[in-house]
Parts: C-alpha cells; sequence; structure tokens
C-alpha cells in the first residue's frame, strides 16, 4: 500500500466514514510499516557509530603495535638492554608509590564519610528527641487539659440533672448553656490531642536524612593527608637519591634515559629493587603524618571557596608533590 492510499484510508476513518475488516487490516500494516523504518534508522545509525568507534579502536591498536614494535627493535640492541631494565625497575617504583597514595586516599576518604554519615545521623536523633520531648510536652498538657475538661463537664452534667422544678428553670438555662459551651472546648481539645498524637507519630517514625557525600571540610582535610603521605614517600625515596629518577621515568620515554654504563644501571637497579620493596611494605607513621597534615592545615589556602585542593604555593616544600605530580597525586585527590 502507497502512502497515498494509507493516507486517504485514515482519512476516511477519521471522517466516521465505516471502514472494512480489509481496511482496518491495511491500516494496521500501515504503522507496522512506519514503526520498522523508525526501528531500521535506529539501526542504521547505531551501525555508524559503532563503525566509527571501530576505526578509533583499530588506529589505537595500530599505534600500540607500532610502539611494541619500537620497543622490541630497541631492546634487541645488547648495549641497551641495562639502561631498558633499570628504566622498567624505576617505573615499577613509580606505580608502586602511586598505588600507595591512591589506596591511602579511598581508605582516608572511607573513614572521614563514615564519621561524617556518624556525625548526621547523631545529629539527626538529637533533633528527633528534642522535637518529640516538644511534642510529648504539649500533648501532655492537652490530655491534662482535656481530661479538665471531662471531668468538669461530668460535674455540671450532675448538677443540671439535680435541678428540679420551676423555679430552677433560669439556673438550669445557664447551666446548660455553660455544658455546652463547654462540650465545644472539649471537641476542640480532643481535637488537639489526636493532631498532636499524629504529629508524635510522624516524628517518631521519620527517616534519616540522604547521605549527600562528603563535606567541603571532609574533602580538604582528606586532600591535605594525602599530600602528607605523597611527601612523606617523596623525602623517603630523596634520601636514597631515587626520588627524581623515579619521577623522569613519568617525563621520558625509556629511548631517552640514560644512567651511564653496564656497572651503573645495575647499581641503580640494585637500589631501585630495595626501594621498591621498601615502599611496598612501609608501615605508616601515624603521627608523622598527623604531624604533616596539621602543619599543611594551618598553611593551606584556597584559591576559591569551593576549592578543595590547596594552592601549592601556600605549602611550602610539601607543595612539591602537586607542582611536580608525583605519584600521580591529582588522581587520588577529591574534587
Amino acid at each position: 500500500m502507497s502512502l497515498a492510499d494509507g493516507l486517504r484510508r485514515l482519512g476516511a476513518r477519521l471522517a466516521g466514514r465505516r471502514v472494512s475488516v480489509e481496511d482496518e487490516r491495511l491500516l494496521a500494516l500501515f504503522r507496522n510499516r512506519t514503526e520498522l523504518k523508525k526501528e531500521l534508522q535506529a539501526l542504521a545509525d547505531e551501525r555508524h557509530r559503532l563503525a566509527d568507534r571501530l576505526k578509533l579502536q583499530e588506529g589505537a591498536t595500530m599505534r600500540v603495535e607500532e610502539q611494541l614494535a619500537a620497543l622490541e627493535q630497541y631492546l634487541g640492541r645488547p648495549e641497551e638492554g641495562h639502561k631498558s631494565l633499570a628504566y622498567f625497575q624505576l617505573r615499577a617504583v613509580w606505580r608502586a608509590a602511586a598505588g600507595r597514595v591512591e589506596r591511602y586516599a579511598a581508605e582516608l576518604a572511607r573513614q572521614v564519610k563514615d564519621r561524617e554519615r556518624r556525625e548526621q545521623l547523631a545529629s539527626f536523633e538529637t533533633a528527633r528527641r528534642n522535637r518529640l520531648a516538644d511534642v510529648d510536652r504539649e500533648l501532655v498538657e492537652a490530655r491534662v487539659l482535656a481530661d479538665q475538661l471531662e471531668a468538669e463537664q461530668r460535674l455540671e452534667a450532675q448538677r443540671l440533672a439535680g435541678l428540679r422544678g420551676f423555679w430552677n428553670h433560669l439556673r438550669r438555662k445557664r447551666l446548660g448553656e455553660a455544658i455546652a459551651a463547654r462540650a465545644s472546648r472539649i471537641d476542640a481539645a480532643s481535637a488537639q490531642v489526636t493532631e498532636l498524637e499524629g504529629r508524635r507519630a510522624e516524628v517518631a517514625s521519620g527517616t534519616p536524612p540522604m547521605f549527600e557525600g562528603l563535606s567541603l571540610d571532609g574533602r580538604r582535610a582528606v586532600n591535605l593527608a594525602v599530600i602528607a603521605h605523597a611527601e612523606s614517600l617523596r623525602e623517603r625515596l630523596a634520601g636514597t637519591g631515587l626520588a627524581e629518577l623515579v619521577r623522569q621515568t613519568t617525563l621520558r620515554r625509556v629511548y631517552d634515559s640514560s644512567y651511564g654504563g653496564r656497572e651503573e644501571c645495575v647499581a641503580l637497579m640494585q637500589r631501585a629493587a630495595h626501594a621498591l620493596v621498601d615502599v611496598e611494605r612501609l608501615q605508616n607513621d601515624a603521627a608523622d603524618l598527623r604531624a604533616r597534615t596539621e602543619r599543611l592545615r594551618a598553611a593551606a589556602r584556597y584559591r576559591g571557596d569551593g576549592d578543595t585542593v590547596p594552592s601549592p604555593g601556600s605549602l611550602g616544600d610539601a607543595g612539591r608533590v602537586l607542582v611536580e605530580e608525583y605519584w600521580d597525586v591529582y588522581r587520588a585527590l577529591l574534587r
């Protein structure tokens, strides 16, 4: 069925003219055809998108293969072997230190998050207890008033029942009016008791708020501790003369590095091996890290009120780990 035929049949249907079963079937086919065209177009768009991604991936794979081929050719030269081993061993020290900093940041962030969540829940519970105490005080007062009015009403009703004779007509009238007025007050008091009981139940069953994430102060505290930890690692490796050599492996390719002759490279590999073991087995000095963090907190300045990473210039020597990006520290810092 052509598009024109389909539109004519649809127009006839909208005009209220009787449509045959065959026309109904054709209209259904027409609608299905339109939906299929939409789906086919969507599939075609997805195919083009996947084809583009495949081309990008093929390009990236080709570049990696070229790099591997060049590296194999380079490592095939005997005179470059020891230099390459020294280079990659120094890279291993960098990765170990970077991994240590990243794990330290993740664990510290978890601890601070748990502490802030506990503080949030404690604050919520304190506020809820205070609100419950206020509602309970109002509820007690409302119940006392309602009970007092009920007792007075019963006494007045008994008095009214005891007034006999026409000579008590005016007294009965005044007493009846007082009873009616008090009945309105009893209804209001009962309604207030009911409302307060509902409010109390609502407060008691309230759920704690969702935790929206670490506060600004919390993220700043984590970042300062991470910078302190990175500074401690840099100083430890600087004491062995390896800190700058290790960092240079992130700035230069193996082809551009030079560590001297065979003896110098072997000695450097031994030092790197010891440093790698030291970094992996190092136990954090909690007291030293606290002292470093407090020193940084006292000195830290931020470019903006919402910034979580301090200005490197405000941190003194510790700012080097930010300026020179020791241990990929920015990857571990919280934003």
